[in-house]
């Protein structure tokens, strides 16, 4: 089925600020989840301005070791806010405050030049059958665009619902097998309690399941959790650290969360390019994935 022309992206307008977005997503819990049968994507354009040197600087501060000029996951804070204009889209049928982050790429397809504009054109992919499905994982598309040519893809997948997942009755999660003979570390993490906000603070996403246990447990969480975007920009500052190089491409999925403060540790195998992100003692995993330099 082919999107209707009320779907197609318009012409670009100025990216919101986030603070702002975020006022306006906390009426969206409403929201009744009902997805209209004809709609198969949301899309928007936004326009954005030159980066701004004092947020590369911040960006960096926090992730030492990146040595790349324009961090790859940097870029993922001006994608999330694309996210959430869109989300606030009254079409789009789920509560913003529900939908949790479960995989995410991006990848440089070309040059950008820091000191020019770009666009956004960003697009919302409904999955099939959205209306009946119990599990339902929206795609979130990202172009950035200079000079008519995408320099940057990000995309992320997103689960409609939050909170911890528990084993049905009379049922025990298993626990995971995990074989890091083959496996390089790279660092180890140590993750206090204020974690969260720093990097709240940095990317403007102020979501209450990362900043304090008393605002956590309204969400199903027992202690805040680590944004899913930090741990993936920290592994690559490991990488770019370990590499000297930049990384070029990054696929990876959220396996659970991240509770702080905690301690975590990264690890690579540099002929596959796999990476992951377990627990101290190896025996979680956090997220794992593919890089490329």
């Amino acid at each position: 089925m082919q999107p209707s022309e009320e779907n197609v992206a318009s012409a670009p307008v100025i990216l919101p600020s986030l603070p702002a977005m975020l006022a306006k997503s906390v009426p969206t819990v409403v929201r009744n989840g009902k997805v209209d049968d004809t709609l198969t994507s949301i899309r928007a354009c936004y326009q954005v301005g030159p980066l701004t040197r004092n947020s590369l600087v911040a960006y960096k501060d926090q992730f030492k070791g990146l040595v790349s000029e324009l961090p790859l996951t940097y870029f993922y804070l001006l994608a999330q806010r694309a996210h959430l204009a869109v989300m606030l889209d009254k079409r789009f049928p789920w509560p913003i405050l529900g939908m949790v982050h479960v995989a995410n790429k991006m990848e440089w397809l070309g040059v950008l030049n820091p000191q020019q504009g770009m666009q956004l054109h960003v697009e919302i992919q409904m999955p099939e059958r959205a209306a009946s499905r119990k599990r339902v994982r929206p795609i979130y598309i990202v172009d950035f665009i200079q000079n008519e040519h995408c320099v940057l893809r990000c995309e992320s997948t997103y689960q409609v619902g939050t909170g911890s997942v528990k084993p049905a009755a009379g049922r025990q999660l298993r626990a995971e097998q995990l074989d890091l003979s083959h496996w390089q570390q790279l660092d180890i993490w140590d993750l206090d309690a204020a974690s969260g906000r720093r990097y709240a603070k940095l990317s403007g996403d102020y979501n209450p399941i990362h900043l304090h246990p008393w605002l956590s447990r309204w969400f199903g969480f027992h202690h805040p959790i680590i944004h899913g975007m930090y741990s993936v920009a920290r592994i690559q500052a490991d990488i770019e650290c370990h590499f000297k190089t930049s990384v070029r491409s990054m696929n990876v999925a959220f396996k659970r969360p991240l509770a702080i403060p905690n301690q975590a540790v990264s690890h690579i195998q540099p002929q596959s390019g796999k990476l992951c992100v377990t627990d101290s003692r190896g025996e979680k995993i956090y997220l794992d994935g593919l890089f490329h330099l």
